[in-house]
């Protein structure tokens, strides 16, 4: 048997649920006038605690606390001075050859035979529904997880 007093804890413990508690502070409650004091206090405190009505709260709590949650970040403005050289930079790569091969795309598609060229149009369009599909779904996945389904 426990020469100590159990802790607090323990004796709510015992109150909430005997059977977890160690057989050695159960013992010792059971024989201690003290603890058993202290277990009526805890029964008769838990006992008001749960007959209190949940409280109702007059204002929108989530409105509350999202108003003070901080808002994104502006984008730095090396971000931008990168993407817009990024941009100007992939766009100059893709004109300058087409500036300087203009003559020969008129006659690129000359030598090959119309089943080449179906096949590439089919296939292009196939390719881009494909993506725009697995985009589309993307998109539901994520606006299921933001409302929470």
């Amino acid at each position: 048997m426990n020469i100590s007093h159990p802790s607090e804890r323990e004796i709510q413990d015992y109150v909430l649920d005997k059977s977890g508690c160690a057989q050695s502070t159960i013992e010792h409650i059971e024989s201690c006038e003290h603890c058993r004091a202290a277990i009526t206090t805890y029964r008769l405190l838990f006992s008001e605690i749960q007959e209190q009505p949940s409280p109702a709260f007059e204002f929108d709590l989530s409105a509350l606390v999202l108003a003070k949650l901080p808002s994104a970040p502006a984008p730095l403005p090396a971000d931008r001075f990168v993407a817009g050289f990024l941009i100007f930079f992939i766009c100059f790569c893709v004109a300058v050859p087409v500036y300087l091969l203009r003559k020969y795309f008129l006659n690129l598609f000359t030598d090959l035979s119309s089943f080449f060229i179906y096949s590439i149009i089919i296939s292009t369009i196939i390719i881009m529904f494909l993506k725009a599909l697995g985009m589309y779904k993307k998109y539901q996945k994520q606006m299921r997880f933001l409302n929470y389904n």
